[in-house]
């Protein structure tokens, strides 16, 4: 998922991820980082189509992506916010997060992690 341009294994990749993590949530978090490179990589691949591929193949990777976000931000709501906040600060970035995860961030509601959790809790084995 982090290299793979061929977009039907990275939709199945993506959709095997996300059903995944909630069976391994704490083996999942020493790789955290490399799930929110791959949320990051996919969604500029979803705005930017570096394959050129067909359009019916990039609505299922959108989806797909839309679902990895809904995954990250209901398990992990601290380290993502995180993660989106530095990833998407930059200014290669703003386009991606304007036209691709600004939208989605505007379906979920705030997660109550974010005001009484943290980073370090999100990921503490007894949670």
């Amino acid at each position: 998922l982090q290299t793979d341009t061929d977009v039907v294994v990275l939709t199945t990749g993506v959709l095997v991820l996300i059903t995944m993590l909630p069976m391994i949530p704490q083996s999942g978090k020493q790789y955290l980082h490399d799930f929110f490179g791959i949320f990051g990589r996919l969604s500029a691949w979803c705005l930017q189509n570096p394959g050129r591929v067909a359009e019916i193949y990039l609505v299922h990777l959108h989806a797909s992506v839309y679902s990895l976000f809904h995954r990250l931000y209901g398990m992990y709501p601290c380290n993502f916010v995180s993660f989106l906040r530095s990833h998407y600060s930059m200014k290669e970035n703003l386009e991606t997060f304007e036209e691709v995860v600004k939208p989605m961030m505007e379906h979920v509601r705030i997660h109550p992690e974010l005001v009484t959790g943290s980073k370090d809790h999100e990921l503490d084995p007894r949670r």
